[in-house]
């Protein structure tokens, strides 16, 4: 899949630009960075094969501890919205669909998983951070859900699990949560400056080896049942005629009030 790339392997391409996801796999952790941010790490097709492909690499190699990480301002922007012209409303089901894929493997993966988002996060970025158990986000982080306005339920279920009932009030009001308010909801359990997630990388790492490993295992795959039902809430929304018109009218509204 193209640009999926080992940031320490023989396939790294020299001009770090063309390389839209890094990933590597040492001493049991995990990286993956998004390597978007001329374009806010937002989700391309490509990206979220590639991301499928790297959280794959990473759960055979049997890493314990998973990271994802969003190289730039901005951890990810949420699903690219640009070349809508060109898409169908079966293009963009299927696309969503793949990004559930995505977003149910680092949910129910067999081992912890870490993120760390900064900046102004939107829609299937949120739902990406959402869906690790250790979430920790930078001062200046924001989130929104903005998919509910064009009748996309994606990750709905992640999110009530991870703040209750507030969360109705979050999508039906687009709500935006400042990282203050994040932790406040449970939508992230801590604040962590940049220079920092080196060190709590290590320190979460320490901490996940005082459990013996098979029992982690086991306990993180004690709840999958909910994947099927999450999967068949958004394909009953992503199949509802007129995605595609719905998505570009919230984009051209989008990119209007950018400009005010």
């Amino acid at each position: 899949m193209g640009g999926l790339k080992n940031e320490f392997g023989v396939d790294a391409v020299p001009d770090t630009s063309l390389v839209e996801l890094a990933y590597s796999h040492a001493d049991k952790v995990g990286r993956i960075t998004l390597n978007r941010s001329r374009y806010a790490n937002a989700l391309s097709a490509d990206l979220v094969e590639a991301l499928i492909d790297a959280v794959q690499a990473c759960l055979d190699k049997k890493v314990e501890l998973l990271v994802l990480r969003g190289h730039g301002a901005i951890f990810c922007g949420g699903f690219d919205l640009r070349g809508l012209d060109q898409e169908t409303d079966a293009s963009l089901a299927y696309r969503f669909l793949r990004l559930e894929t995505l977003l149910q493997s680092i949910h129910y993966a067999p081992c912890q998983t870490l993120v760390y988002a900064q900046g102004a996060v939107s829609g299937a970025g949120a739902d990406l951070m959402a869906a690790c158990r250790k979430r920790l986000v930078a001062p200046d982080a924001s989130f929104r859900f903005p998919g509910i306005r064009f009748g996309i339920l994606l990750g709905t279920n992640r999110l009530l699990s991870l703040i209750g009932e507030k969360a109705y009030g979050v999508l039906l009001e687009q709500q935006k949560i400042n990282s203050g308010l994040a932790v406040q909801l449970g939508l992230a359990q801590g604040l962590a400056q940049d220079v920092d997630v080196d060190a709590l990388i290590e320190a979460e790492y320490a901490s996940l080896k005082r459990i013996p490993e098979p029992t982690r295992r086991q306990l993180f795959a004690a709840n999958t049942r909910q994947a099927a039902v999450d999967m068949g809430i958004l394909a009953k929304t992503v199949t509802e005629p007129g995605l595609k018109a719905r998505m570009q009218a919230y984009w051209e509204e989008a990119k209007a009030a950018a400009r005010r």
